[in-house]
């Protein structure tokens, strides 16, 4: 019998494995975002905390209207989004709901900055990464299914 481990034994060490995937920005994201995110990721590693929420609110702005989700007021265009997007857990808006809005012209601490862009960064990942292999899964399968009603003989043909 082996013996149970302690606590400590199963803990993770986080800075033993990769970042999550989420974190580096795919290409796929469109590029005015990246810029802003990466340009947002640099000035909270300086602490110029006024530059960097511009950017991070910005980049949430740039969202909004790529994504056809700008709406009377910023809650609203949350909305929108999230509703065009339901596969983005309802988390992250209410993150970015707390944290990005642009009326709010407090600049954020530096650990405030850090969590805003780490959320738009798990939001972007999930409308511009996740949602395009979803649909190229669903093409996928959907293709393999067509070519099985092709290949299928009738069932009249079966005898």
């Amino acid at each position: 019998m082996t013996p149970p481990k302690s606590a400590a034994a199963a803990q993770v060490n986080h800075d033993d494995l990769p970042p999550p995937r989420f974190l580096t920005v795919d290409p796929r994201v469109p590029v005015s975002i990246r810029q802003l995110l990466d340009e947002a990721d640099g000035c909270a590693n300086m602490t110029f905390m006024n530059g960097g929420t511009a950017c991070a609110r910005r980049a949430i702005e740039i969202i909004l209207e790529t994504e056809h989700a700008v709406s009377e007021d910023y809650a609203a265009s949350l909305l929108k989004l999230s509703e065009k997007h339901p596969a983005v857990a309802p988390a992250l808006f209410q993150i970015l709901e707390m944290l990005g809005d642009e009326a709010d012209d407090e600049t954020l601490t530096v650990d405030s900055l850090k969590a805003l862009v780490v959320t738009i960064k798990a939001v972007v990942f999930e409308i511009y990464v996740l949602g395009a292999e979803r649909i190229e899964r669903l093409m996928y399968v959907h293709q393999m299914v067509e070519s099985l009603k092709r290949d299928t003989p009738s069932p009249r043909g079966r005898h």
